[in-house]
């Protein structure tokens, strides 16, 4: 069963709009390993029909939660994770809005970002991720159609490409394949290395002895 549902995600496509400028997303082009699995901070895939993801712009690079807030997202379309087959912490979407051909206004030129939340909305979410698939904003053309597909998948996630977030590996979301790579979103804290913590923890000890002393 797990086997038959795995491969009919396979059947899910990118989609475009006519006279529109469409930028399309996916983080499951094809049912393989390839595919990256969206997780909140606990490990736990994000729900169907839950979360949100959309596509946009920042003024500057995000570094920081507050800076994800102040994402703005492109046109219309939906936000909560969805895909023909129900399974979690995958997302098959689009946004559209004209962008008439002769454009030089934002966001022709600016960067194209995938942002991901834990919430309904992006004010609702407080752990995110925000993926850069090194993709511009362009025009329609002349027949007034256009647009980029950002594809997620573990050819195209890196270091640099995950703007925020943590990249992790071997995921099994119970869908009958280990995924190579996955995102799980982040709040923004940061985790001191273990070497760190216990570098704090021995100085710690030491402090105490020689005050006993």
């Amino acid at each position: 069963m797990k086997k038959t549902t795995i491969i009919g995600l396979s059947t899910l496509v990118l989609f475009s709009a006519a006279n529109a400028y469409t930028v399309a997303f996916t983080n499951i082009g094809a049912a393989d390993p390839t595919a990256v699995p969206i997780l909140d901070n606990t490990g736990t895939p994000i729900a169907f029909g839950g979360g949100y993801v959309s596509a946009g712009t920042f003024s500057a690079v995000p570094s920081s939660v507050e800076d994800i807030k102040t994402f703005t997202a492109f046109g219309a379309g939906g936000t909560a994770f969805a895909n023909d087959f129900s399974a979690p912490g995958f997302f098959n979407a689009a946004r559209t809005a004209p962008i008439p051909e002769g454009t030089v206004t934002a966001p022709v030129g600016e960067d194209v970002y995938v942002v991901i939340g834990n919430g309904s909305s992006l004010a609702d979410s407080d752990q995110f991720a925000v993926f850069n698939p090194g993709l511009v904003f362009g025009t329609e053309n002349s027949v007034g159609a256009g647009g980029v597909d950002a594809f997620l998948n573990s050819d195209t996630l890196t270091p640099d490409s995950l703007v925020f977030g943590t990249l992790v590996t071997d995921i099994d979301t119970g869908l009958g394949v280990t995924f190579t790579e996955g995102i799980e979103l982040s709040d923004g804290t940061i985790v001191p290395e273990p070497s760190t913590s216990l570098l704090a923890a021995l100085a710690g000890l030491a402090l105490a002895a020689r005050r006993r002393r």
